[in-house]
């Protein structure tokens, strides 16, 4: 559509400049369009001092080559982009001797290819990988909460049932994918140049938290993976139920926190604990922990150690709600200034 010849090197510009959101691709707009007029500038000074003498360019080749690969890293960005300009200038001069021409196309080649990267960062990625982090933040909170609740409903049923002949929570692959892609979006976080809206100390706790959960999940699967089954379903009601209601209140709160995550609303305060539930749980265990013999028996051991379990997830909640309150009062101050 431009009648542009030299594509290639447009679509290098854009690549040199994309970043994942549309301020820093901005940034970085400025910095490559700024390098590309100094290195035009000097690549104009040099065919003028050269006169066009190909030995002259082939021995001032290699220097221009690791300059522009040494550069970008030893100094910065547009001084990077000069060099790389003026490399091109030698190479094109020593092909097909062109003249200052070579340098108007370069100009005009990352003009364009600027001009791309722009348009993109804006339909694209409007607000950044800071967004995209918070999103995968939420998901990965619902999705591993929900993995306790789903744990501790199979250790419920593991209380009246063999657990071989019981499927194993599915909620567990969802946790996994979703910390998966956690994980991506935080190597993009810290991928992303330009100054962090979130700190790496809160936004490293809010990631372990997402860890924590799976942690807790997983040992209660695996605490009650070769449990022996028990008695009828109405001699373990009561403590079925108890356990349920804590992991559901738990799962509530880790709802409400990904919501704030993704809204950037408020964080929800931490759950106190709840003297009197822990103590009806135990009540409701009571008779189940010791057998005839007055010796402790393993369901008992397995439900306390859930209800333990259960009890750490909530623990859990006084540092994640405080890194998610600070990044959420930070996020606000940059937004309003």
């Amino acid at each position: 559509m431009t009648g542009v010849q030299h594509g290639f090197w447009i679509t290098l510009g854009t690549l040199s400049v994309l970043r994942s959101n549309a301020l820093s691709t901005g940034q970085n707009v400025f910095r490559a369009l700024g390098g590309t007029l100094v290195g035009s500038i000097l690549g104009a000074g040099l065919l003028q001092l050269t006169g066009h003498h190909t030995t002259v360019l082939w021995i001032l080749l290699p220097v221009a080559v690791m300059a522009a690969g040494v550069v970008p890293a030893a100094i910065s960005f547009a001084a990077g982009q000069a060099a790389f300009t003026l490399t091109l200038v030698i190479l094109f001069d020593i092909a097909q001797p062109a003249g200052l021409s070579v340098v108007l196309f370069r100009i005009e080649d990352i003009a364009l290819g600027c001009a791309v990267s722009l348009v993109v960062g804006l339909l694209f990625w409007p607000r950044g990988a800071s967004a995209a982090l918070a999103r995968a933040l939420a998901e990965a909170y619902v999705d591993s909460a929900r993995y306790v609740l789903g744990a501790v409903g199979y250790a419920v049923s593991c209380c009246t049932f063999r657990p071989e002949t019981i499927e194993r929570p599915r909620e567990g692959r969802r946790a996994a994918a979703a910390a998966r892609r956690l994980d991506d979006a935080f190597r993009t976080y810290l991928a992303e140049r330009g100054a962090k809206d979130v700190s790496l100390c809160e936004t490293t706790t809010l990631i372990t938290g997402v860890v924590g959960l799976r942690l807790a999940a997983d040992a209660v699967l695996e605490l009650w993976r070769r449990a022996p089954g028990g008695r009828p379903l109405e001699d373990r009601a009561a403590t079925q139920r108890e356990l349920l209601v804590m992991a559901e209140r738990v799962f509530r709160w880790y709802e409400s926190l990904a919501e704030g995550l993704e809204s950037e609303g408020p964080v929800p305060e931490p759950l106190e604990s709840d003297r009197k539930h822990n103590a009806r749980l135990v009540e409701a265990v009571r008779q189940d922990l010791r057998d005839a013999d007055g010796r402790a028996t393993g369901t008992g051991i397995r439900i306390i150690w859930t209800g333990d379990h259960l009890e750490a997830v909530r623990r859990l909640q006084s540092p994640i709600a405080a890194a998610a309150g600070h990044a959420d009062a930070r996020g606000a101050v940059i937004g309003s200034v």
